[in-house]
């Protein structure tokens, strides 16, 4: 997966080669409905560094799908593997990020670049928290943040997305609640989209 993508961010400028798809080959099924209108998520996580590797791509991959073309973000949360209360920390903290429109955008990348760039290590709540507050969120704002039970709950939702989908690594797309991209079966950005907006007009 990492030469993979660090393959699609030094190719961008080529042009796809594929002219058919292939169930099993290029894509999987992992639901019998499709959503009603066309969504494309990407299943990730903050902790995941071929996530972050994949981040830098995701303007170019918004202004290549379709128009009226729902693209969205979900944060699986099997990452910490032993660290049950982070796994859901993080993924609320996610989800609190969603609700503050570009500020949230702003402490996405802060997030990832603490983790991966200055290799910061993030393995309780007040870790977490204080990161929010670095980049001029009030602790009074975190703490409501954290306590609201709208949010907690659409935290829960996310959390049993992943589950659902049969997704086994991250970062993975998935075109209309329904088809799983094999990202191993492209190698360029332009060769992920042709295959992407394929499976946008699929039902």
């Amino acid at each position: 997966m990492k030469g993979l993508l660090i393959a699609l961010l030094l190719t961008v400028g080529v042009g796809s080669a594929f002219g058919q798809y292939q169930e099993k080959v290029h894509y999987t099924v992992v639901s019998e409905t499709a959503t009603a209108a066309p969504t494309v998520t990407e299943f990730f996580s903050m902790y995941c560094g071929h996530c972050f590797q994949f981040e830098p791509m995701m303007p170019q991959l918004k202004a290549g799908l379709k128009m009226g073309t729902k693209f969205e973000k979900s944060h699986v949360d099997y990452i910490p593997h032993d660290n049950p209360t982070m796994q859901a920390g993080i993924v609320q903290a996610f989800v609190i990020m969603e609700n503050m429109g570009a500020k949230g955008a702003e402490l996405l990348q802060y997030f990832f670049d603490q983790i991966h760039v200055k290799m910061r290590t993030v393995d309780d709540m007040s870790t977490l928290k204080k990161m929010f507050e670095e980049k001029g969120v009030s602790k009074a704002e975190v703490d409501k943040y954290f306590a609201d039970k709208t949010l907690q709950a659409k935290a829960k939702k996310m959390a049993r997305e992943w589950e659902a989908k049969g997704i086994g690594s991250v970062p993975s797309l998935v075109v209309n609640g329904k088809y799983l991209v094999n990202m191993g079966s492209v190698k360029s950005l332009p060769e992920l989209l042709a295959l992407v907006n394929y499976l946008v007009d699929k039902k």
